[in-house]
């Protein structure tokens, strides 16, 4: 019943009561007294209000009960669909945002983006062409700081979540012993990367002291990758008094020699994290040049050793103890080394991308003709540290020879000396910096500080351009490439991609092709060696390969 209808029907009860009480009183009607009507009609009339009320309770707890569930739903709708983030300055549709505040220049949303929508500048990410932008929502994903400082906006798309290595508060994986710092544990950042590389080896020195010794172990530690995270755990390792493997498959920081330009003034993020490890950073920043030199004096100071150009292929654990597998890249000799522990610290990029065509995997016949010394020493077998010219084992002096006849891969993806390369036909394929460089530095000489040519090389250079130079290629780079170009010395195909790898030609096709097979030729070209140079992929593989869990 209504409200309304419950006032009316009570005001007109009333006027009876009233009637009734004003009217000349029979004894009796019906042989029940007046005064007993009255009675039942208040009677009624509670009778009527009670039953009104619990209608009234029980409606009104429906009606909550109904909200409440509405409300869940919604809250569940919603999490499926958040409500997107608008940027009112910006265009209507969906595009990157970034918070120069908190960015880390790390690259991470520049290599993500398919689309070229982001680069960096001034050490920066920037939005460079926000039209090109198609939601693809990798750049917010893959961005590593916390809070995100690349945001795409004007989106109603669920944003995953970004997938990293799992580890605990002491930087151990789900393998017992093994620890995983620096990049590779989704946070590139310098200062972190130090820190991690001092606070792991003291973790170990801690479980190893409470260790019997392991006779089956050559080494306490084996760290592999010498970035700042590898470094600084070898340092510390070295400054400990532990005996350490440290592996590197390309040279020392390469990751830095190969990021920042000449002269590239680094800030140190963020400005109130101390570094605590075992190189130096201090200050708010400094140049590339000063930060490698500071650190190439730890190396000096402290006589650490370090393989380079030595790539890990392989970690497994037999008997209580890591067996690393390792394969030198100039050589193709392989290692293995005993260790009590294993520190990956690899940074974010892993094994090369690949062309995937046919003769990619093609092997020829080099003959060496230069003399070099022994890797190992001819009468006890030690291996040789450093240029040392004599066993610093039992002091037998190394001689140097030719090596034999050996087999090296056609292709190859990365330039580790331009110099091993003289008078041949060579192809780059790429569009980045990397790539461009690489043309460059097999093409023509440089000046000491990289920024200008100040000779030529007897090389044939093709650089292989999927459609064109990207959209982040420093503008130095440029400059010189195309002045290779006019000058002859490199032939740029662009829009082009590669059909196939023969041992004396590579056979190039049109980009817009979509099957090798039936592409028709669009060049055909000499060849000695071919250089892909198109990105790595990130090392989830090797990760898991040696049970590291990524979630």
């Amino acid at each position: 019943m209504r409200r309304s209808q419950l006032i009316i029907t009570g005001l007109m009860l009333m006027l009876l009561l009233g009637a009734a009480l004003a009217a000349p009183r029979p004894a009796s009607y019906g042989a029940v007294p007046w005064f007993g009507w009255g009675g039942l009609i208040v009677f009624i009339m509670l009778l009527g209000f009670v039953g009104i009320r619990l209608d009234t309770v029980g409606r009104r707890q429906r009606v909550l009960a109904a909200v409440e569930e509405a409300g869940k739903s919604f809250r569940a709708e919603a999490a499926e669909a958040p409500f997107p983030i608008v940027d009112p300055e910006g265009p209507a549709y969906p595009h990157p945002v970034i918070n120069p505040q908190t960015c880390i220049g790390c690259h991470a949303c520049v290599e993500a983006c398919p689309h070229d929508v982001l680069a960096i500048v001034n050490g920066i990410a920037t939005t460079v062409a926000v039209e090109q932008c198609m939601e693809d929502t990798s750049c917010q994903v893959e961005c590593p700081t916390n809070p995100k400082s690349c945001i795409v906006v004007n989106t109603t798309k669920k944003i995953a979540e970004r997938k990293v290595p799992r580890r605990d508060q002491r930087f151990m994986t789900d393998v017992p012993g093994l620890y995983l710092i620096g990049d590779v544990s989704g946070v590139p950042l310098i200062k972190n990367a130090i820190n991690e590389g001092g606070a792991v080896i003291d973790y170990i020195c801690e479980e190893l002291a409470r260790e019997r010794p392991n006779g089956a172990a050559e080494y306490d530690v084996a760290i592999i990758g010498i970035g700042p995270a590898g470094l600084s755990a070898t340092a510390v390792a070295r400054q400990r008094g532990l005996k350490y493997i440290a592996i590197e498959q390309d040279q020392v920081v390469a990751t830095i020699q190969q990021t920042y330009p000449a002269g590239k003034y680094v800030f140190f993020k963020p400005e109130t994290l101390e570094t605590k490890g075992g190189i130096a950073l201090a200050g708010p920043g400094a140049t590339k040049e000063e930060m490698i030199k500071s650190w190439m004096e730890t190396v000096s100071s402290l006589n650490l050793q370090i393989n380079e150009y030595e790539a890990c292929k392989r970690v497994k654990r037999e008997g209580g103890v890591f067996i690393v597998e390792t394969e030198q890249e100039r050589s193709k000799q392989r290692f293995q080394y005993k260790a009590r522990r294993v520190v990956i610290a690899i940074g974010n990029r892993g094994a090369p991308m690949k062309l995937r065509v046919p003769g990619e995997d093609l092997k020829i016949k080099v003959t060496p003709t230069q003399a070099v010394l022994p890797a190992f020493c001819t009468r006890c077998g030690t291996r040789r540290e450093g240029e040392n010219k004599f066993c610093h084992e039992c002091g037998t002096k190394y001689v140097a020879v030719i090596p034999p006849p050996y087999e090296e891969e056609k292709t190859k993806y990365r330039l580790v000396d331009p110099n091993a390369y003289r008078g041949k036909h060579l192809a780059v394929i790429g569009a980045g910096n990397s790539a461009v460089e690489a043309a460059i530095d097999l093409a023509a000489y440089r000046s000491a500080d990289g920024t200008k040519i100040v000779g030529w090389r007897d090389n044939v250079v093709t650089l292989v351009i999927r459609s064109d130079f990207k959209s982040d290629l420093k503008l130095g780079n440029k400059m010189m490439v195309y002045e290779c170009i006019d000058e002859g010395r490199i032939k740029a195909y662009f829009r082009t991609t590669v059909k196939e790898i023969t041992e004396t030609e590579l056979i190039l096709m049109d980009a817009r092709e979509r099957d090798p097979k039936t592409a028709p030729e669009k060049a055909r070209i000499k060849n000695d060696f071919v250089f892909a140079l198109i990105g790595g992929e990130k090392p989830t593989g090797f990760l898991e390969s040696i049970g590291v869990k990524i979630g």
